[in-house]
């Protein structure tokens, strides 16, 4: 099929980055381009992808806005939503035109951009997490320590982290060696159970709290458990297809079978959508969980 035209060159190359195409350093092109836009299922795919994008990038930056401006918003869950928002806004945009265009050819250091931000994002689930727990479970302790400030400063924090692992991850894309797939795939695993571990733990912890509460009712906490099950599920099902999608990498430069590649292409696509999809429902379902 001309849909997996744009991945020809896995067969040519061992010299692919972790957004799946070809590195090529020496690449004069100076012209943004589509990867898929030739024949109507890659047209699709494609108007599917910046649909979900520009939904995306719109709540994301409302998001943000109404934060920013409405005074009542100014508040230490607000602040964290606010800063997951940005984070997200700036992985669905980069994330989304680095697997749809041949951006990364023309400034490679988007791809820096977009690791950094993607961490962001998920440190910053496990920060609202957190800080939702501590106002939840410690209410006279958080308005006590809790506050803008300090919420601002530990997620200053967490973007210069993010941006020292985002260094360190993109050195592992750049080296394309069998040690760096593997290191790639264990920083994966750690991510996933690390986000797992720390969203289900405090969420079962609060839960646990919330029900000797009077003033939470039973259909509060079942909406509760759903915001937290779509949110993880949307970012297990990403991680679970991005490590699937380095173990077949590794598999594929070892034999370069027909049969591999197949999967390594209908996997990539499939981690595409949820990349999108992740980085944009957040802003709806996080905002819009704080009226419950």
């Amino acid at each position: 099929m001309r849909f997996f035209q744009h991945y020809n060159s896995l067969a040519a190359t061992k010299s692919m980055g972790d957004n799946g195409f070809e590195n090529n350093s020496s690449s004069k092109s100076v012209t943004l381009l589509l990867k898929f836009s030739e024949t109507n299922l890659e047209i699709t795919f494609t108007c599917v992808i910046f649909i979900i994008t520009f939904f995306g990038a719109i709540g994301n930056l409302a998001a943000i806005g109404k934060i920013i401006y409405d005074p009542k918003y100014h508040t230490p869950t607000f602040a964290v939503i606010g800063q997951l928002a940005l984070a997200d806004f700036l992985s669905v945009t980069t994330t989304t035109f680095i697997r749809m265009t041949n951006i990364w050819e023309i400034w490679f250091h988007i791809i820096f951009i977009s690791n950094t931000s993607i961490l962001s994002s998920y440190y910053h689930v496990c920060f609202l997490s957190v800080v939702r727990y501590l106002i939840t479970v410690h209410p006279l302790q958080s308005r006590q320590y809790l506050t803008v400030t300090a919420v601002c400063l530990c997620s200053l924090t967490i973007w210069i982290s993010s941006g020292v692992v985002g260094t360190c991850f993109n050195i592992f894309l750049t080296s394309n060696t069998f040690l760096g797939r593997i290191s790639i795939i264990i920083i994966d695993v750690v991510l996933l159970l690390t986000v797992l571990f720390i969203m289900i733990l405090l969420h079962v912890k609060k839960i646990r709290s919330l029900q000797n509460s009077l003033s939470v009712t039973e259909q509060s906490q079942r909406r509760m458990n759903i915001v937290v099950t779509v949110i993880i599920s949307i970012f297990a099902i990403l991680q679970i297809i991005i490590i699937s999608n380095e173990i077949l990498l590794i598999i594929y430069f070892q034999l370069f079978s027909d049969e591999i590649l197949i999967y390594i292409i209908y996997i990539s696509f499939s981690r595409m959508f949820f990349e999108c999809l992740n980085f944009s429902c957040n802003p709806y379902i996080l905002f819009f969980s704080q009226f419950i």
